[in-house]
């Protein structure tokens, strides 16, 4: 299957994932265990895929102690984003923490520019400063109605830790392949978001809160992150990730039509334009 296929199908996942994760964390009362409910059901979806596709006979380890710092560093990144997910997306509406979240693009690009030898050209450059240009449009308030100052902190924190963990899984999947990596960027990741540890009592509470959505949340997160994944293993990051990253236009006006988020609507438009016109020059 061409990267391309799989670039797009991953954009129709996370579209659906995005929009979902905003019912989904209104029903939560505790972000933190709703973040460790949905990784740990996320791992068992993605060994589940690994052990039906028959990826299992592909399986490999790397022996280089670069593989391991890269993969460890990664699953921080991507344990310190799933922590701060559900927060941001119960204080934000759908529109603008995906239009934030584009913030991501730039910092995994900038990495990329230091850790695969990226050169920086003027088209880049014009990217990065499109995508910082969204982000503050969004995150402008008036007195009508402001965003929560709160939700918009946690969101560009999360959104740099994204970027980090985006721009260390060309090299995880070099090092394993992408099956593999995906277990492990699904499973180690748990560690950070259980500690300090948390009542068994209170995850079970989550479980009977979200029922089959956290299921459906889940494994649309696995599937999408898989395609990009194997997408990033015969093509160029910098291709990947800015289609990849139309999943928020689609996501804005998905938004905007389903859940009923039509505040500020010409801004979201023009922001979220912004944001992908941004990502695209950075190709």
């Amino acid at each position: 299957m061409s990267w391309t296929i799989l670039a797009l199908g991953s954009v129709a996942f996370f579209t659906s994932l995005n929009l979902l994760q905003r019912v989904l964390a209104v029903d939560s009362k505790n972000a933190r265990a709703m973040a460790i409910l949905f990784n740990a059901i996320a791992a068992l979806i993605a060994l589940s895929i690994f052990t039906l596709t028959g990826s299992y006979r592909d399986f490999v380890l790397p022996t280089a102690p670069q593989a391991w710092i890269a993969l460890l560093v990664a699953s921080f990144c991507y344990g310190m984003f799933e922590r701060g997910r559900f927060i941001a997306a119960k204080l934000l509406d759908a529109s603008v923490l995906t239009t934030i979240t584009n913030i991501s693009v730039l910092v995994a690009f900038v990495g990329a520019l230091f850790l695969y030898s990226e050169s920086l050209t003027i088209h880049k450059l014009l990217g990065g400063v499109l995508i910082i240009g969204a982000l503050f449009l969004v995150s402008y308030t008036d007195k009508a109605k402001k965003s929560s100052k709160e939700g918009i902190l946690i969101a560009v924190a999360i959104s740099i830790m994204l970027g980090l963990g985006w721009m260390l899984d060309k090299l995880g999947a070099q090092y394993f392949n992408a099956s593999t990596y995906n277990i492990f960027v699904w499973t180690i990741p748990i560690i950070f978001i259980y500690l300090p540890p948390i009542r068994l009592s209170v995850i079970r509470e989550e479980l009977k809160l979200s029922t089959w959505k956290v299921f459906v949340l889940a494994g649309l997160n696995v599937v999408g992150y898989l395609m990009q994944l194997k997408a990033l293993e015969t093509a160029e990051a910098t291709r990947v990730i800015p289609i990849v990253q139309t999943s928020t236009l689609f996501t804005i006006l998905m938004g905007i039509v389903l859940l009923k988020e039509r505040e500020h609507i010409p801004r979201k438009i023009i922001a979220g334009l912004m944001a992908i016109s941004g990502a695209y020059f950075l190709i």
